[in-house]
């Protein structure tokens, strides 16, 4: 699920708690980004995959060079590699499985991980080469953060638009305590089953404050409507791990 970033100033007139119907209404203005006056302090909302890069275990199994991961005209300024390392990593960024390679082309064992990557699993494909860069050759490197989605990936009823407002409209009491410079960027991950329900909704990084972290667990948790299960390259109903991204933008 792709999500496209807006910026609103709004006006809070009303704390006023919000129904699937009411935000439903209204989602094709809602913003992902709720201003605090009182702090000049942006408060961000977001529910999709873990990184905005994401391929499916079609297109992964199907990769066989760097060229696949990168912009054409940055692939045809490197001059040489130094190192390609494939790696799998957990929440707190630790590498589970990691093969490096001295070239563009992915070799046997790194092919091998590739293949075997399941739904919701991120990747990291670190590459260090020398690049013409105005005229000189340079070194460079590059870092893309892949998280590996289902081929049709699950939908909230209504929208992500709708969940995001649902959420925004639901927190309004809760992030007043937010203090300029204090605040962190809050995640919690969740599995959207087969069956189309929530379910293990775990906080993994805090947004600096454990009331919004409860809070914004419990509404995602809690969530109102259905989601459409996300399916596999064969029709198949399969399980997704999203992440609900609030607070400040980052990892």
């Amino acid at each position: 699920m792709s999500s496209l970033i807006y910026s609103l100033v709004i006006a809070i007139v009303a704390l006023v708690p919000v129904t699937v119907n009411q935000f439903v209404e209204d989602s094709e203005s809602a913003s992902p980004t709720m201003f605090l006056e009182q702090t000049d302090q942006e408060f961000f909302y977001d529910v999709s995959p873990r990184y905005m890069q994401t391929r499916t275990k079609t297109e992964m199994e199907q990769a066989r060079s760097m060229a696949e991961f990168d912009s054409p005209e940055k692939i045809a300024r490197i001059v040489s590699y130094k190192s390609v390392i494939v790696s799998t990593f957990d929440d707190n960024y630790e590498p589970i499985i990691e093969v490096a390679g001295e070239t563009s082309e992915f070799n046997e064992a790194q092919l091998k991980l590739l293949q075997s990557v399941d739904y919701s699993d991120d990747v990291l494909i670190r590459t260090e080469y020398l690049i013409k860069k105005n005229g000189k050759v340079e070194d460079g490197y590059t870092t893309p953060h892949i998280t590996i989605v289902p081929e049709k990936q699950a939908e909230y009823a209504g929208g992500n638009k709708a969940l995001v407002e649902y959420l925004k409209s639901n927190s309004i009491e809760q992030i007043t305590i937010v203090k300029k410079d204090k605040l962190k960027p809050g995640k919690v991950r969740f599995t959207i089953s087969e069956d189309g329900t929530i379910s293990k909704a775990i906080l993994v990084s805090t947004s600096g404050y454990p009331s919004i972290d409860k809070h914004m667990t419990k509404l995602i948790t809690e969530a109102p409507g259905k989601w459409e299960a996300a399916t596999d390259g064969n029709g198949n109903q399969v399980e997704e791990q999203l992440v609900f991204s609030f607070g400040i933008v980052g990892c």
